[in-house]
């Protein structure tokens, strides 16, 4: 909990600067002529959303402090350690990606970097924080391209390309402004906040989901920016595992996009309107955002969301009680179950939050080594290979990566 809120505030920062800073003079661009020529901006398609398949889900009952069992839900645990070293050390973990290979990780050591380690916890390279060749500065996002076999970083206003093991290899100027990005198999996704420094794009420019080809053409937009003039950079708002899947904050609909046939559709929206924020609130400033959430018992989403094969988790923030809540979702029967604390046994699992990101089958969280933990010794549920890996483990070893299935319920 109290990473995420720091990113919070860090993001609401960084997003309020580049707005500010990018729409201070709206004659201006970033981007030449040719650069803009090359959108080809008269030939993108509008995506219309097709509601055909929503699924109502309903939140209501979830919204109280509750505890619920969750070890017994656990139907697989396992543990990766990160090699602890002078270059490998982390900081605040923005975002994981587990490959066949490699693990990624996009963290805040020494202003933001990325770090390689291989699936058994290895350290390979560190690309520094800088403005070196192939160095990173203003980093926003990370995604693998499984095609290609690349690491690709998304530093403003630039894609940068290395190979799976690190290796800088090229860098391209994007001919737009983004929050966050994915590869597809002939091209990319970005989603942007608003329309910050995308005047250029015309009327396309109020459009917050941007589908391009390799060569940055823009082949199809989606989803108007909101109505609300918040300056919150969530979490995430694009997540690529099972489906592509696109959120927003503030908004309640969960999206699909089918990238072979380029269709967006809404695949799920929340229902928690018993003490669900009023929508004047999202309309009027930060300032008065943040008053009416902490004097209030209001619930909002921002967009956090999960999926694997079998499960989805949703996440619903409330600053009145000082709580986030977790809901998991058992995609065969649609039951619910979470709630705002884990329950668990000492002598199974150690306390790993919730869940931040998804690796195929599993969810992925983080376990903050502690030698005196029962688990190392007692659990049933870990293998003896894994306590092995944990025993020698000290406070100021690197997090681990938890990677865990749930049971059907």
């Amino acid at each position: 909990m109290k990473v995420i809120k720091k990113y919070f505030f860090l993001i609401v920062s960084i997003v309020t600067i580049i707005t500010s800073c990018q729409s201070g003079d709206k004659k201006q661009s970033l981007f030449t002529k040719d650069q803009i020529d090359k959108l080809n901006l008269k030939s993108a398609k509008l995506l219309n959303i097709e509601t055909d398949s929503l699924t109502k889900v309903n939140l209501n009952p979830f919204l109280k402090k509750e505890s619920f069992k969750f070890d017994s839900l656990i139907s697989e645990i396992k543990f990766i350690p990160l090699e602890t070293s002078e270059k490998s050390l982390l900081d605040d973990i923005m975002k994981v990606i587990v490959t066949d290979s490699c693990i990624y990780i996009y963290d805040d050591y020494k202003a933001g970097g990325v770090v390689i380690f291989n699936k058994k916890g290895k350290f390979i390279k560190r690309i520094d924080n800088g403005k070196g060749p192939g160095e990173l500065f203003r980093l926003y996002d990370i995604d693998f391209d499984n095609t290609n076999d690349q690491l690709i970083a998304y530093q403003h206003p630039y894609l940068t390309f290395y190979t799976s093991l690190g290796k800088f290899t090229k860098q391209k100027k994007l001919p737009l402004g983004a929050y966050n990005f994915l590869t597809i198999p002939k091209g990319y996704i970005f989603k942007t906040l608003d329309n910050q420094g995308n005047n250029h794009l015309g009327d396309l420019q109020n459009y917050t989901l941007l589908i391009t080809d390799k060569n940055f053409k823009l082949k199809s937009v989606g989803m108007p920016k909101p109505e609300n003039n918040l300056n919150y950079g969530g979490y995430n708002y694009l997540y690529n595992n099972i489906s592509l899947s696109i959120t927003e904050r503030f908004s309640d609909t969960i999206y699909n996009y089918e990238k072979s046939l380029n269709k967006l559709k809404a695949n799920y929206v929340l229902d928690y309107n018993t003490k669900k924020l009023p929508e004047q609130f999202t309309k009027n400033g930060f300032k008065k955002f943040e008053k009416a959430i902490k004097n209030n018992d209001y619930y909002f989403y921002l967009g956090e969301y999960l999926e694997t094969n079998s499960c989805q988790t949703f996440f619903l923030e409330n600053w009145y009680k000082g709580v986030k809540t977790a809901i998991y979702r058992d995609k065969s029967s649609g039951k619910l179950l979470g709630g705002t604390n884990f329950l668990f046994s000492p002598n199974e699992i150690p306390s790993i939050g919730f869940p931040r990101w998804t690796s195929g089958e599993y969810f992925v969280s983080l376990y903050f080594p502690n030698e005196k933990d029962l688990f190392i010794s007692k659990s049933t549920l870990i293998s003896d290979e894994d306590k092995l890996k944990l025993k020698n483990l000290t406070g100021n070893s690197n997090p681990v990566l938890v990677l865990f299935k749930l049971n059907s319920f």
